[in-house]
């Protein structure tokens, strides 16, 4: 199976350092490190099995849209956008609901996983839709476990939840399925999300449809906040993110491939004559390295904190030694 490895902050070696997982919790949330170990052991079961003839994405970024989907598969029985989670107990997938089983009670969990997965391989077939790509099956959306303490139960899921103990299984039916893709149309799919087509150059677009992830052709409105767009890895504010593409402006869903500007502007929700015009937007914060002012004043107090430790020791163990 080959392996597209695209996730941010790693060395040559695919090891996070500390300053970078410092930097990984603080852009995309607390729980990123456990999300990446978790995502590394089912890549390790799902390469045991499938040799060839598929190929695997890890955090591959949309175009220029800033959606990083965790893991996509292609081969020749279909395209998958596949989650890896690192959740331990009983929780239960009913429809698009997600939540902990306690004292057979139904609790939602802060963070719907589920929902997120399924509108994460919408969107992927929305991408390669827009790169005037035909596709034979939906993308499937999968639910993977990555720690053997984790039991789903399923109640009709709208994703497919496999257990720790059974991707092996589910990597073996994928290679024993009924083939819908040639291997130039993977490869076509492969080539698209390497190096995708601009607006200009693909086909024109199916005709516009009621969903809530249809893209319109529109030019978005320029100074849009590009993290708005972190649908990235597991943050906790990816739901947030996703759900929110339906109500706000076209920018938020859209898939920027890089193309020329347009001279139309798209006007968001213009006022009524006689009203005042609306405030400008507030200017954007400006960034260092990538990062926001708050998160380089939290490194700096680790930093100085670190600074203390080791003086501590220094000052308590190797100097009365001298």
């Amino acid at each position: 199976m080959k392996i597209i490895d695209q996730t941010p902050l790693l060395d040559a070696n695919g090891q996070l350092s500390l300053v970078n997982r410092i930097q990984g919790m603080l852009k995309y949330g607390f729980s990123w490190p456990s999300n990446l170990e978790a995502q590394a052991k089912v890549i390790a079961q799902l390469n045991k099995v499938i040799e060839k003839g598929h190929t695997l994405f890890r955090n591959q970024q949309l175009g220029a849209s800033e959606i990083i989907v965790p893991l996509i598969l292609i081969g020749a029985s279909g395209i998958y956008v596949m989650e890896a989670t690192p959740l331990k107990g009983l929780y239960q997938a009913r429809g698009e609901e997600w939540g902990t089983l306690t004292n057979g009670r139904f609790q939602p969990a802060n963070v719907n996983i589920l929902s997120r997965t399924a509108r994460l391989a919408k969107i992927l077939q929305i991408f390669f839709e827009r790169q005037g790509l035909k596709l034979a099956a939906p993308v499937e959306p999968v639910l993977l476990a990555a720690d053997p303490g984790l039991h789903i139960e399923s109640i009709r899921p709208a994703v497919r939840p496999v257990m720790s103990d059974a991707i092996d299984r589910f990597a073996a039916s994928l290679l024993a399925a009924r083939p819908v893709y040639n291997a130039q149309e993977v490869g076509e799919f492969v080539e698209r999300l390497q190096h995708p087509r601009s607006a200009r150059q693909a086909e024109p677009p199916p005709e516009p449809q009621e969903d809530i992830f249809a893209l319109k052709d529109e030019t978005p409105i320029e100074g849009t906040e590009p993290s708005r767009m972190q649908a990235i890895l597991h943050s906790p504010q990816s739901d947030e993110l996703i759900d929110t593409g339906s109500s706000s402006a076209p920018s938020d869903v859209d898939f920027a491939l890089e193309e020329e500007p347009s001279p139309t502007v798209l006007v968001s929700n213009p006022y009524e004559p006689g009203q005042e015009p609306p405030h400008p937007p507030a200017p954007k914060k400006k960034r260092i390295f990538g990062m926001y002012a708050w998160q380089l004043g939290v490194l700096a107090v680790i930093f100085l904190c670190w600074l203390v430790v080791m003086a501590a020791g220094f000052y308590l163990i190797i100097l009365p030694q001298l």
